[in-house]
């Protein structure tokens, strides 16, 4: 069955990076691509707010034709909205859609948008937002999984990581790194009440055992894996960096109701102090 995606273009400008990247990912998947150009319902230049309708039509077909060069499998609408994140989430409720592609623009005081946090939180679907910084490439992906509880909604989110990375990999002939941080609550660390390195000695055994079955359970044995200490909203980004990732998987569960590793607004966090691609995975939707 083929997948849905649903790429964001920029409002306002003529930014492509969200088109390239979903050039490279959905063709060598087949799927079918749907994208959506957004602008402000209200107009303070000089044209019509048809005219200006029209010229960002023409101007996302020419960026579409260029970059996709033809593809079949593809529509594109114009969109007059100033709630980007409302109309997306509606759309993906209303029609189920596998994945949503979106640039985010990102600066030393401003990493994400009111939109990107809106999107995080209530898509139904998988987000990958697309940096406009990034390293130099050492061509692979980190998988952040969750090892610290056996509950059924981290399990499903552990499953859904590594099934995203080994099919992103498989497009993108990219390597699998796959990371655990041994929680540790900063208040410990910046008193000196635990040391971070006695932490990780007592615990990183039982955690590696745990990392290499659910990887052999996957079939993922391959996959190089690591294990650190400490806050994951920093150890994850440190570990992204360590590694020059392309892009960084992790899990949300949103702000309510299941406690443990990924609770309230971590991921959030995580993408804070990311400089790279970063893709939000959702529990399934009962």
């Amino acid at each position: 069955m083929s997948k849905l995606v649903l790429v964001i273009a920029d409002i306002e400008d003529d930014d492509i990076l969200s088109l390239e990247k979903a050039r490279d990912i959905t063709l060598p998947m087949r799927a079918t691509v749907e994208i959506i150009k957004f602008i402000h319902p209200s107009n303070d230049s000089d044209i019509t707010l048809e005219q200006h309708i029209e010229q960002a039509k023409q101007s996302l077909n020419s960026n579409i034709k260029s970059i996709f060069d033809g593809e079949s499998k593809i529509t594109s609408e114009v969109i007059i909205s100033d709630n980007i994140a409302d109309w997306v989430v509606n759309r993906c409720v209303q029609q189920p859609v596998d994945l949503v592609i979106k640039g985010g623009h990102r600066s030393e005081s401003l990493f994400h948008t009111p939109s990107d946090w809106t999107l995080t939180r209530h898509l139904p679907c998988p987000i990958l937002i697309a940096s406009h910084v990034k390293w130099n490439s050492k061509t692979n992906i980190l998988l952040a999984l969750d090892l610290s509880t056996d509950e059924k909604t981290h399990q499903q989110l552990n499953s859904l990581i590594l099934g995203w990375g080994k099919a992103l990999s498989g497009v993108t002939h990219n390597q699998l790194h796959a990371m655990y941080s041994i929680p540790i609550a900063k208040p410990l660390l910046e008193f000196d009440v635990v040391n971070k390195h006695s932490v990780k000695q007592k615990k990183a055994p039982a955690a590696t055992e745990k990392m290499q079955q659910l990887l052999a359970d996957f079939d993922m044995s391959y996959v190089t894996n690591h294990i650190t200490a400490g806050p994951p909203d920093r150890t994850i980004p440190h570990q992204a960096n360590e590694l020059n990732s392309d892009l960084v998987i992790i899990g949300c569960v949103g702000r309510e109701g299941v406690s443990g590793f990924f609770l309230g607004n971590l991921a959030e966090k995580v993408m804070h102090h990311l400089r790279t691609d970063c893709l939000i995975i959702k529990p399934a939707q009962n």
